[in-house]
């Protein structure tokens, strides 16, 4: 469980499970499970904000990605991984 938010730049455990889930939900080609969250997971955090955009980004007045894993993308991570 991702419990708190995470932005490029962010080392540890929990950015090691995101980068699990962002490669089970196929959006994170690269598949590179480091525990720092680099570009290459902020992309891939990107493509899984604008797979789920009606659960994610709608609410929140966006259209577009942001690479930024707060309340509402950690929600969809948070149950998917479940």
């Amino acid at each position: 469980e991702i419990l708190r938010s995470l932005k490029k730049g962010a080392p540890g455990d929990d950015v090691k499970a995101l980068q699990e889930l962002l490669v089970k939900e196929g959006v994170y080609p690269e598949g590179l499970i480091t525990g720092f969250f680099g570009e290459l997971t902020k992309q891939a955090v990107i493509r899984f904000q604008e797979k789920y955009t009606d659960e994610i980004l709608v609410p929140s007045g966006l259209t577009t990605g942001t690479g930024f894993v707060g309340n509402a993308t950690r929600a969809k991570l948070n149950k998917l991984s479940q």
